[in-house]
């Protein structure tokens, strides 16, 4: 969640990720640096060098202008930018708790019945995606879009998560949102419409019934994030109120064969 890139600490940890090591069949981990992290780029590019994982994946805020060149210089590895994350937030404590409706798109929260329809449903949004997944040419290109498929289905599972469908007039689901809560903010995790319902209001009518259901939950704060050049989904969250929070660069460490 947003707040993995928040939070103010000194401490640095690489943590393994099994469910991505499993999903690519090497030794995956990752170390996120938050905006308020007060190590050193030196202590940084030190924690990297010892990482003993094939991938190691680094998300540091692009306030640290210095450091990509001190990350290439690391003797064993290969290293690369795999994308730049950026996190935009909007302040719904204040919003209109009336539910908007649409009359074109109907809204609901998911059920476990619901499983297979969001399945497919993802695996058509994600197909290519451009993460920074894509980047890496070693990354199966069906196992990156099985893991978006994976991760939308954590919402069925977890009674602490959210998934909200979007279903047409002909009552087909043609859109979803997975959010998560921390308190009183909660983040869209992971969204996306169906290509062919693309273009219709459909994405738009989401993020403004979201935003009017999760005040009624008590959230003040809405957050979401995506790479940069994801610039037609960034203009629709501008358009929605959400605003620029901060920026992240993604990195990609592998060792050297």
């Amino acid at each position: 969640m947003i707040s993995d890139f928040t939070q103010a600490s000194s401490e640095l940890r690489i943590v393994v990720s099994q469910i991505e090591s499993d999903r690519f069949g090497m030794a995956v981990a990752r170390l996120n640096v938050s905006t308020r992290n007060d190590a050193s780029d030196k202590q940084i590019v030190e924690i990297c060098q010892n990482s003993e994982s094939n991938l190691l994946i680094l998300r540091y805020p692009t306030s640290r202008v210095k450091l990509a060149q001190k990350l290439a210089l690391i003797k064993g590895m290969v290293v690369y930018q795999a994308d730049t994350l950026v996190y935009f937030v909007k302040d719904i404590g204040s919003s209109d708790t009336k539910i908007k409706q649409s009359d074109d798109w109907q809204f609901r929260e998911a059920k476990s019945s619901d499983n297979s329809d969001l399945v497919q449903l993802s695996k058509i949004i994600f197909e290519e995606y451009p993460s920074h997944y894509r980047a890496n040419e070693l990354l199966s290109s069906v196992a990156i879009r099985d893991g978006y498929a994976q991760w939308a289905q954590v919402g069925l599972q977890d009674s602490k998560k959210l998934t909200v469908l979007v279903e047409s007039p002909e009552a087909k689901v043609v859109g979803f949102a997975l959010i998560s809560f921390d308190g009183d903010t909660a983040e869209i995790e992971l969204n996306g419409i169906h290509p062919e319902a693309q273009g219709r209001g459909a994405y738009g009518s989401l993020l403004s019934w979201l935003s009017s259901h999760l005040a009624t939950r008590g959230v003040k704060k809405l957050s979401i994030s995506t790479q940069i050049q994801n610039e037609r989904v960034i203009r629709a969250w501008i358009r929605a109120g959400f605003n620029l929070e901060f920026s992240f660069n993604t990195v990609h460490l592998m060792q050297r064969n």
